[in-house]
């Protein structure tokens, strides 16, 4: 075994671990708001607080540095439009984490901390996660990025990509404004 395949291994595997924590979350997440469970709402809310700082953050630090190595190692160069979108990907998501994500789970659990469990607190974890869905495709569009390695003659790849990326943002504007329009 070599130390490339050693390196793959640990980022191939980071990654399963980062995503498919994620999806699950979202997965039950969906599944609370729908069936109007606040309890469970609440309590995958007090998971999600704790697995971010125990795995998502380690495990994506991993992936970066364990991408970012096998890049050095192998026959690829930091000028290749896959991996430059791979790291604007990245990028990305931990901006959404660190200046979107976080401050909002802090005045959730401040909220709680303050009224329990509202439907207001309810509706803002809704929120989050509605949030966490563009993320999440974000992750998605990297991890195919990172399989499929376009360079600017795949044209029909990044479209699609980018068309994935703005249906989604699009499903999830309109999903954050119809309570607004609800209530109005």
């Amino acid at each position: 075994m070599s130390y490339y395949e050693v390196l793959l291994f640990v980022h191939l595997l980071g990654v399963a671990i980062w995503f498919g924590t994620g999806f699950a979350m979202l997965v039950i997440g969906n599944r609370f708001e729908r069936s109007g469970d606040n309890a469970g709402l609440k309590s995958l809310f007090e998971q999600a607080e704790w697995i971010s700082t125990r795995i998502f953050i380690p495990v994506s630090l991993i992936v970066l540095v364990a991408g970012i190595l096998l890049v050095i190692e192998g026959p690829w160069s930091f000028d290749q439009l896959w991996v430059l979108l791979g790291l604007a990907g990245f990028a990305v998501t931990f901006v959404t984490g660190l200046f979107v994500l976080k401050p909002q789970s802090e005045r959730i659990a401040a909220d709680l901390a303050r009224d329990g469990m509202t439907s207001g607190v309810a509706a803002e974890i809704g929120r989050m996660f509605t949030r966490m869905r563009i993320d999440y495709t974000v992750i998605g569009l990297v991890v195919a990025d990172m399989t499929l390695k376009p360079t600017g003659d795949d044209v029909f790849t990044l479209l699609l990509m980018v068309a994935v990326l703005a249906v989604v943002l699009a499903l999830v504007l309109r999903s954050e404004r119809a309570p607004a329009a609800e209530t109005a």
